[in-house]
């Protein structure tokens, strides 16, 4: 009832006390009451709480997720969508005309259906002569059967169709999968039609979706593969109710390619982490370029791995360079969560074509794994991506929000991930690097005002001959040919459980450990505040290794941050992971750049899980005197720093002195200077 009027539970029970007219349960007991369905609905919408054409619509929908009891999910979903078509077909005449109505349906649908392609044996098999009234109800209520066949779609999780459900999109990656096949355009372009094609369609999610952003007088033809004759039969369904008649959609239910199409969307099939494989993924990518005609589009699904950094001589860096020199228009990585049913399962959109007119020798590359993908997002990849595909494009006359044009050569010589890195551009350098070196002379301006006696001079000013310096992966400087070369190591913390983990209040320090995780790199706890008791540490973590003064402390999860250890011999819990200086690296690196330079480094979040590891994260290799001088700069910064908090921290303890001693008597403010 409280999801039916979009209330809390609570809300309920203070409309049953206040209102006189709120209708009285019709069954079970004072604990669990019942109530009429449709009375309660229609006293929403007498009582102006709810609208009509939205509550028969939700009340038709739990009643529908009722019938979970009668039928299994998959035959559930077949009879439902079947009299929905059988409906459609027959010019939306009602199903349940009089009692003896079963059989004529039977015979109805061996008449529109002769070759038993999509609802003939579904009609068949049906024995539950009180379903068809029900299915005129939802498709009343509903106000159609193209609205009413979408409704049981949108349910098929609480109808229990897990098989449906798994490879479900979250709506806005598949808005922004619809908007990227750009099919008006293709079908005011193409002499013929549209002509749409899905490889892998499923339950054709994004057909439809494709199909829905065509014009009423743009001509569309429909192709599908579907190796699950009950997937093709109810796409079949799917598609007939939306007026797509003979000749405008074609399910396939072998193996074989469909050439001809100018717009191929499809979503690779899901497999699980340890039988899939970055290669396989690639080649089915590979297999759908292999089919685009002259001016085709292709939007692909695939999983996130397809995007990371690979190893320069394997078969998938090979096969990804071919189809980045060909086919491969931008690619899009994205946060975790855009697969419901698999939360962990993150998925990145490959965008492919034919197009000779398009920029040649450059990739579009974007990456808003680190935010929700909402419409606004949408909206900015959709128009990057686009308008840098137009041949009248001009780069003064559009700024990309997220996307970066990246050189083909740039992403094929030492296959790396797939992460957009910014180059400045002309206008960039000759109006923003100016700013931020006006800006660095105002701060250092704003410093000076504040403490007269102590100048900080930041020595900040324009590369005469400006070029971005060379980037490894935490991966390459961490794992070399040889360790001794190596100029970072990375260790992984240890799995503390919560119970050996107490406050400082309850161990002594000379007894204890200092323990370093995510709550410290996350500022929601003091440096110190955890600790663990040195014989806990020794009994259950024999094998934990405590950290050394200037180790560098970094997590990416719950979200990404990066601490020094400054004091050492603490114990890093995981999932926090230690990146220590080598003494090859000691030249390279000090502790503080090295975590500026993550702070700097691109963070990707996701939905779950943060998609792009550690080692994944490219940091940039500065000159050695360069390093010499950001870190005398980054330690002077840091001195300020805590002489601020520490003034802070006076002035807050004797705010509080203060106006404790006056509110409770004990002390009194007087004119006297003199202590």
């Amino acid at each position: 009832m409280a999801d039916l009027a979009r209330v809390k539970r609570p809300v309920i029970s203070t409309w049953a006390r206040r209102h006189l007219d709120f209708p009285e349960p019709v069954a079970g007991d004072h604990r669990y009451p019942l109530f009429d369905a449709r009375e309660f609905g229609d006293w929403l919408v007498t009582t102006g709480r709810a609208s009509r054409k939205d509550i028969d619509g939700d009340l038709q929908s739990y009643t529908l997720t009722r019938l979970t009891t009668e039928f299994s999910p998959r035959t559930l979903v077949s009879h439902l969508t079947s009299l929905i078509c059988l409906r459609h077909l027959n010019d939306d005449e009602p199903l349940h005309d009089d009692a003896d109505s079963l059989p004529g349906l039977i015979r109805l649908a061996a008449h529109l259906d002769p070759d038993n392609a999509m609802l003939k044996e579904e009609i068949a098999a049906l024995h539950a002569e009180w379903l068809p009234a029900q299915v005129d109800e939802l498709v009343e209520a509903a106000w159609g059967t193209v609205n009413a066949f979408e409704r049981v779609m949108d349910l098929r999780e609480r109808l229990g169709a897990t098989d449906l459900a798994a490879v479900r999109l979250a709506p806005e990656l598949v808005r922004l999968i619809a908007l990227l096949t750009d099919a008006a355009t293709v079908a005011d372009l193409d002499s013929r039609d549209a002509r749409i094609y899905d490889p892998h369609a499923g339950a054709g999610d994004l057909l439809v979706a494709v199909a829905a952003t065509l014009r009423d007088d743009q001509p569309v033809h429909l192709a599908a593969r579907c190796g699950d004759r009950y997937l093709a039969r109810l796409l079949r369904r799917r598609l007939a109710v939306r007026d797509l008649h003979d000749g405008e959609f074609t399910v396939y239910g072998d193996e074989s390619d469909h050439d001809g199409a100018n717009i191929i969307v499809t979503q690779l099939p899901f497999r699980p982490t340890e039988e899939r494989s970055t290669v396989g993924s690639l080649k089915l990518i590979d297999d759908i370029a292999v089919q685009l005609c002259p001016g085709a589009t292709a939007v692909v699904v695939a999983p996130s791995d397809t995007t990371g950094a690979l190893n320069p001589h394997s078969e998938a860096a090979s096969l990804r360079a071919e189809l980045i020199a060909d086919t491969v228009k931008a690619v899009i990585r994205l946060p975790g969560g855009l697969v419901p049913y698999r939360p962990g399962y993150e998925v990145s959109v490959w965008v492919l074509g034919t197009d000779q007119q398009s920029r040649r020798g450059e990739v579009l590359l974007a990456d808003v794994s680190d935010r929700p993908l909402t419409n606004v997002v949408v909206d900015a990849l959709v128009t990057d991506i686009l308008a840098w595909r137009r041949p009248e494009y001009d780069p003064r006359a559009h700024a990309h929000v997220h996307a970066i044009r990246t050189p083909v050569k740039a992403l094929i010589s030492d296959a790396r991930a797939l992460t957009p890195r910014h180059l400045l551009t002309e206008l960039e350098f000759s109006h923003d690097v100016p700013e931020r070196v006006a800006r660095a002379l105002d701060l250092e301006r704003i410093l000076l005002e504040a403490r007269p006696g102590r100048r900080l001079p930041s020595h900040v000013e324009l590369d005469p001959s400006p070029s971005p310096p060379l980037t490894k992966t935490i991966h390459e400087l961490t794992r070399g040919g040889q360790q001794r070369i190596n100029l970072l190591s990375l260790k992984k913390g240890t799995r503390i459980r919560a119970e050996h983990v107490r406050p400082r209040k309850h161990l002594r320090s000379a007894s204890s450990a200092a323990v370093i995780g995510a709550p410290e790199l996350a500022g929601r706890c003091a440096l110190g505040d955890r600790r663990i008791d040195r014989l806990d540490l020794a009994n259950h973590y024999p094998s934990a290794q405590l950290s050394r003064p200037g180790d560098v402390v970094i997590t990416t999860v719950p979200e990404p941050a990066v601490l020094i250890d400054h004091q050492g011999y603490a114990v890093i819990q995981y999932p926090a992971r230690v990146l220590r200086i080598t003494e090859v690296g000691a030249k390279q690196f000090t502790p503080r750049v090295l975590a500026a330079l993550l702070t700097q480094a691109p963070r990707i979040r996701g939905a779950i899980r943060a998609v792009e590891r550690i080692e994944e994260i490219r940091l940039p290799i500065l000159q050695e005197e360069s390093v010499e001088r950001l870190d005398k700069l980054l330690a002077e910064l840091d001195d300020r720093r805590q002489a601020i908090q520490h003034e802070q921290a006076a002035l807050d303890e004797l705010h509080r002195l203060a106006t404790r001693g006056l509110t409770d008597g004990t002390l009194t403010l007087t004119a006297n200077t003199i202590h």
